[in-house]
């Protein structure tokens, strides 16, 4: 936590003087060895439900190329409500996340590294286009609660680290501003949930893992401020 603190306040610092980016996207999260004993529960769904997500990232441009790193850190949360047996239970899980997100222009790699802008010149898609690659890691804090005010919930928390591939297209409003769609996958590395084997309990022809990957598709949309355009 301490470390998302210091990374966010150096992003803000250095957001005078370059671009700074302000994302917003929805996760897909399919996690299979959380996927609960059917005899235990009345809902067909999973405790990791899908999030919605925020984040910050600073633009850092590599040499003469069309490589850019984004260093991005962002806050997810995912909320999922569930019945199992006769008790009703909300599982909620809160992410937070600093991700190197690399983008590649593979189809202008010798083009003007300090684009796309609205003013500058050449193809839309050439210049915009890009693959991003972004490994990363998550502080995860997991809660569930229990439906009823005199219940104590359960609460755990757990490092995962994951790796992501996406496509995006850099849209350029103007010379300040930027707009890009995205979309991609992002693999998780096994991580636990240990409070789960208290609500969903091991059972002979089923058992329980408390440890799963987590499989994300995701979308979003980038919004980049450049404040050395003013």
């Amino acid at each position: 936590m301490r470390l998302f603190l210091l990374t966010g306040a150096l992003l803000l610092s250095l957001s005078l003087n370059a671009q700074l980016g302000l994302y917003g996207g929805y996760r897909f999260n399919d996690a299979p060895n959380w996927a609960p004993p059917s005899a235990n529960l009345t809902d067909a769904a999973s405790p990791l439900g899908n999030s919605w997500a925020v984040g910050a990232d600073y633009w850092i441009p590599l040499g003469q190329t069309r490589i850019d790193l984004l260093p991005q850190l962002s806050f997810g949360q995912a909320t999922q409500r569930l019945t199992v047996g006769s008790t009703p239970f909300e599982f909620t899980q809160n992410a937070f996340s600093l991700f190197l997100n690399t983008h590649f222009y593979l189809l202008d790699l010798e083009g003007d590294c300090d684009c796309p802008t609205f003013s500058k010149s050449g193809d839309f898609f050439q210049k915009g286009f890009f693959v991003q690659l972004s490994p990363g890691v998550s502080y995860f804090q997991n809660t569930i609660e229990r439906q009823n005010p005199d219940a104590a919930g359960l609460e755990d928390n757990t490092l995962a680290y994951s790796l992501s591939a996406a496509v995006g297209l850099d849209i350029g409003l103007s010379d300040i501003l930027t707009l890009t769609p995205m979309a991609g996958f992002r693999y998780y590395f096994p991580s636990e949930w240990a409070s789960l084997s208290e609500v969903f309990p091991t059972i002979e022809t089923e058992p329980f893992e408390t440890e799963s990957e987590i499989r994300q598709f995701w979308v979003g949309l980038r919004l980049g401020i450049r404040f050395d355009q003013r």
